[in-house]
């Protein structure tokens, strides 16, 4: 097995340590420009205003964030040769995104969604059923305790841990649930501290909602090998195109119908500099994402 090292970025010169990762080959699959358009659009379903479904429909959701990250998550889902009948658990699963793609592809795979939120899960079994979606489930549940009568071969949590102020007690939750030679895959917001804006107004956002001041490489990595995973490859999402595409959907975010009104007018823009954070993936970004095993007890330490 090859090993690769990792440099640490986006912080002091002084503070940038060398991180060693194990690392198999992994095949780059990438998402077609179409794909990426209508990742989302199954959204339109919860809208009854014409303009609103025709939109979806043709472009996917207005708001590109959501989209830059799952499609990120997908284009390594696509690497990790599940088994054909392989069961599939989205944890803080939001609007579904990346299950609703996979549920249309892979239609021998069991994907369960599970989120705190009762109105998404309503929502989103809503959407399955009406698209016909027999192997897609949702369920609402507190995601640092879940319990299944099967184990899983892949598990994401997407932007979730960082609203979890247990998140230690999630990744061994998940770990549990894990087959031996299941896998993790984490997408994780850099602290916002150590981001870089396109807009220098964007250095006043924090979202409200993260409990913790989002992750370091560092920080996670140790929080993974407690919970006892093995890291086997890291990379960046939301560099400079991603960036810009979440800013200029997001610009006047404290007012709602200014956001949505430039969202709109700048979304051939936004749309295409998101696919461009796809297509040509950063050295370096605003956020990261982890791919994780259990160790086994034949395996040494990883990432040390």
């Amino acid at each position: 097995m090859a090993q690769i090292v990792l440099i640490v970025a986006n912080g002091p010169e002084s503070s940038r340590e060398r991180l060693p990762y194990h690392l198999t080959f992994w095949r780059r699959v990438l998402l077609s420009f179409n794909d990426f358009l209508h990742l989302g659009q199954e959204q339109r379903l919860l809208h009854t205003n014409v303009l609103f479904r025709t939109f979806f429909r043709c472009f996917g959701p207005l708001g590109l964030h959501a989209r830059i990250r799952n499609a990120h998550v997908l284009q390594l889902v696509e690497t990790t040769a599940l088994p054909s009948d392989a069961y599939v658990l989205d944890v803080g699963c939001g609007h579904a995104y990346t299950l609703f793609w996979l549920a249309r592809r892979h239609s021998e795979w069991k994907l369960y969604g599970v989120d705190i939120d009762k109105e998404l899960i309503t929502n989103n079994n809503r959407i399955a059923r009406a698209l016909g979606l027999t192997n897609l489930f949702f369920y609402q549940g507190d995601v640092t305790r879940l319990k299944t009568d099967f184990s899983c071969d892949l598990i994401l949590a997407v932007d979730v841990l960082e609203h979890l102020e247990e998140d230690i007690t999630a990744l061994l939750s998940w770990r549990r649930l894990l087959s031996p030679t299941g896998w993790l895959i984490l997408h994780l917001p850099l602290r916002h501290q150590m981001q870089k804006r396109v807009f220098p107004i964007f250095k006043q956002h924090i979202v409200s909602d993260h409990v913790r001041d989002e992750y370091t490489v560092e920080e996670i990595g140790a929080k993974l090998r407690e919970a006892g995973f093995c890291i086997y490859l890291l990379k960046f999402s939301f560099g400079f195109w991603g960036e810009l595409a979440f800013e200029l959907n997001y610009l006047f975010w404290q007012y709602e119908w200014l956001r949505n009104l430039i969202a709109f007018l700048t979304f051939p823009l936004a749309v295409s500099a998101g696919y461009l954070d796809i297509r040509c993936p950063p050295q370096q970004g605003n956020s990261f994402i982890v791919i994780a095993r259990p160790v086994q007890e034949e395996e040494t330490l990883c990432g040390n």
